[in-house]
């Protein structure tokens, strides 16, 4: 992984070179001394990888989750009902 690539997952991450200074345990200046290299070293390539899948499960969001299939079919059911009240009526 080059130092761009690098950098552009902390953004896609929402993270800083602070942030991945602090994780690594290096100062911003060795972080940013990785430029000149062709890739960067594995243990930031490892980290990076790691805290992309916890960012992709912790946005991971099942809207369907706590979907209760019966109670939108009553709730259907209900509103369906009412139209053919409301069509009754107006006869």
């Amino acid at each position: 992984m080059t130092y761009k690539e690098f950098l552009e997952m902390l953004e896609e991450l929402e993270l800083d070179l602070d942030s991945a200074a602090e994780a690594l345990d290096l100062e911003i200046s060795d972080i940013e001394s990785w430029e000149e290299e062709e890739e960067i070293p594995k243990l930031a390539e490892k980290w990076i990888k790691k805290e992309k899948v916890e960012f992709a499960e912790l946005h991971n969001t099942n809207e369907d989750e706590n979907y209760d299939e019966e109670e939108d079919e009553d709730d259907l059911e209900d509103e369906n009902n009412e139209d053919l009240d409301f069509e009754e009526e107006e006869k």
